[in-house]
């Protein structure tokens, strides 16, 4: 040890082999060991030169001393050779302190890992009682799932009668003095611990399911609760067959989404009066893909050039269909869409997809398949897309023109406007050669198809949403001595009458927004020839659009 400068007091004995290091050893197991700064990594390394164990003689050899708690053996490898050597070479190797090589011994022998225990948090165990208190209450919460949500999700939802506040009052009052916490304190668990917030309440739910809670909340038998839960049961379990089909990535298959949101008013105003007033209707019918890589398209059209039936809908379904740049291997289409009857579910749609499909579709396309969810349950990614748009229109309180829509509506998706990009067809002109398709009410999935022979396209409605029934048929609607070739839908003009009282009552609106010279408006001049035109009794406009639609239907209890 000559050439270290430190010397060990120790005898030279066979036990320690201290003298047999040099110092070329020493600096190469120094730059080894702080290689590494991390502190964990390095005690790691220390832990391994140890050989801690119970020692044969506890007693201190001072007189007040403490007992010995281990006996600790110290070993180093110089090539490929174990040799050991004394506590106090060890320190000086690695410039380590007693205190440092004491815990990681203390630690060895109790078969702790090592880790870092210096600093951090020395505040949160004394409260620990306090946080285990408050989230107990928390726990016992009970919440519910999203309404709106698609599928199962880990976020739940308070009532919307509660807030955090209230929340901190009621554990507050419920628990003992010494285990009461400050707001801020309650806040931090409820927001950092737990995935919990406060719903608004569901506006749009399933007539079917309040009405079957409220009869097994006042059933008078177990009985007839039991039958009442079960039946509800399958009722909701069919509910999600349609988002579990809608979930699925056939092969060879392209899925589309389509639905027409609630109207926008024009004009939009913050004033009273607009509460009380009938105002002009904006219509966006919006279609997407469930991959959600292609835009929303919306198609657009203001109330007095067309209404919100089959025709419209059919319309912009056959022009998206026409433009929609098919792969050469996709072969089957499926199409979701909520099941309102004026709409949606018709034999109009039907009879248009019939068309398209023998006329316009690819050769590659064989089918196409119509689903449609159980009511009440038919939140679909058009449903997302509309709830994305409505957040950019909080922001505007006044919108006077439909070009502001259309400006907004671009930040989504792309909009297609009525009389531009497409045009409306008379679909309902393929009656002449089509007959109504049967059934169509109750069911839950219509099936069109190509056949091999010309001119032909067949279809079949099913009520489950998984087995086909085997009773039924493919069957043709073509009427006696008339062919699929002979169907013709032309254009239709663009112009829909608008009943006298919703005018008298938009008018009154304008001069409230306005005043008597509303017209010199820029933005409201283009609804002056409103006033213009020809107009209808508000009795015969809701003889034309009384169409029979899924939402008055009653529940029927299906299994799959």
């Amino acid at each position: 040890m000559d050439n270290f400068n430190i010397r060990c007091n120790h005898k030279v004995n066979q036990k320690f082999e201290c003298e047999k290091l040099t110092k070329p050893d020493i600096l190469k197991m120094r730059s080894s060991f702080y290689k590494d700064p991390n502190k964990i990594v390095q005690d790691n390394f220390l832990a391994t030169l140890m050989n801690v164990k119970n020692p044969q003689r506890k007693r201190s050899r001072k007189d007040n001393g403490k007992k010995h708690e281990f006996s600790v053996k110290y070993w180093v490898f110089i090539n490929k050779q174990k040799l050991q050597i004394c506590q106090k070479l060890i320190k000086a190797i690695y410039s380590i302190t007693q205190r440092r090589l004491n815990i990681i011994s203390k630690k060895v022998m109790q078969g702790k890992r090592i880790s870092e225990d210096r600093g951090g948090d020395t505040r949160s165990s004394k409260y620990l009682d306090k946080v285990n208190a408050v989230q107990s209450f928390i726990k016992n919460l009970k919440g519910k799932e999203s309404h709106y949500g698609r599928q199962k999700s880990k976020r739940i939802y308070l009532s919307s009668e509660y807030n955090i506040t209230t929340l901190w009052k009621l554990y507050n009052k419920s628990i003992d003095k010494d285990l009461q916490v400050n707001y801020k304190y309650f806040s931090n668990i409820f927001s950092n611990h737990f995935n919990i917030g406060f719903g608004n309440p569901a506006t749009d739910v399933c007539s079917y399911c309040v009405r079957t809670e409220t009869q097994i909340s006042i059933a008078e038998t177990n009985e007839g609760a039991s039958r009442l839960k079960t039946e509800l049961k399958v009722h909701k379990f069919r509910a999600k067959q349609f988002y579990k089909l809608l979930k699925e990535l056939p092969p060879n298959t392209i899925t589309l989404c389509c639905d027409l949101q609630q109207v926008q008013v024009l004009p939009k105003v913050p004033i009273q009066e607009a509460f009380y007033a009938q105002q002009l209707s904006c219509c966006f019918f919006c279609i997407t893909t469930e991959d959600g890589i292609t835009k929303p398209i919306f198609y657009s059209w203001m109330e007095h050039q067309a209404g919100r039936g089959a025709v419209e809908i059919s319309s912009a379904l056959l022009d998206h269909l026409k433009k929609i740049p098919f792969s050469p291997d996709i072969q089957h289409i499926r199409l979701f869409t909520d099941g309102c009857g004026g709409q949606n579910k018709n034999s109009h749609v039907v009879h248009m997809l019939m068309v398209w499909l023998l006329n316009f579709a690819p050769p590659t396309i064989e089918t196409i398949q119509l689903t449609f969810p159980v009511r009440g349950h038919s939140y679909i990614p058009p449903d997302r897309v509309f709830g994305r748009v409505e957040k950019l229109l909080r922001s505007y309180s006044v919108i006077k023109t439909p070009e502001t829509y259309w400006s907004l509506y671009t930040k989504t998706g792309e909009v297609r406007k009525l009389g531009i990009d497409w045009h409306l067809r008379d679909i309902k002109n393929a009656c002449a050669c089509l007959q109504k398709l049967k059934g169509i009410s109750g069911c839950k999935r219509i099936i069109l198809k190509k056949t091999k022979s010309p001119n032909r396209v067949l279809v079949k409605t099913e009520v489950l949403y998984r087995n086909d029934d085997e009773t039924k048929r493919f069957e043709t609607l073509l009427k006696p001595r008339k062919r699929l070739d002979q169907v013709q839908i032309p254009e239709l003009p663009i112009g829909h009458k608008i009943n006298t009282k919703k005018l008298e009552s938009l008018k009154k609106l304008l001069i409230s927004l306005s005043g008597e010279d509303w017209n010199q408006d820029p933005e409201l001049k283009r609804m002056e020839p409103l006033f213009t035109e020809e107009k209808i009794d508000e009795e015969d406009e809701a003889s034309d659009a009384d169409v029979d639609c899924e939402c008055a239907d009653t529940e029927h209890s299906h299994f799959l």
